[in-house]
């Protein structure tokens, strides 16, 4: 079910892990031209990876404004209880699948008492 470039030139895909040095062109590339549309981005940067590669590679990766790292205390406490209110519905739009992720991940704390998941 792959594509075929549009034009008779045949353009090779790139599969696999991302270099360093792709990462840095995509996020110059982004720095100076901006998000837009991904699939002309990726030809434009001159990147031989598909649009969605390249958007998918910024939004959970190189973005600046991506956490890392463990959440607080605080923030777990939140999950929880805004979980226990709302079930699944309680987050839309581009935060809810990191935080949903986190919650499968600590379902064994969630079913602990609460003195004993810190």
């Amino acid at each position: 079910m792959d594509r075929k470039p549009c034009n008779s030139q045949e353009v090779e895909i790139r599969k696999g892990p991302w270099t360093m040095e792709e990462d840095l062109i995509l996020i110059n590339y982004i720095s100076n031209h901006g998000e837009g549309v991904w699939n002309s981005l990726a030809r434009s940067a001159g990147l031989k990876r598909t649009g969605k590669s390249c958007r998918l590679r910024w939004l959970n990766y190189l973005r600046p404004d991506v956490r890392r790292g463990n959440i607080t205390p605080e923030e777990q406490l939140l999950i929880m209880e805004l979980h226990a209110k709302w079930g699944n519905r309680w987050m839309t739009g581009h935060l809810r699948r990191p935080c949903m992720l986190r919650f499968v991940a600590c379902r064994k704390i969630c079913s602990m008492p609460l003195s004993q998941a810190f």
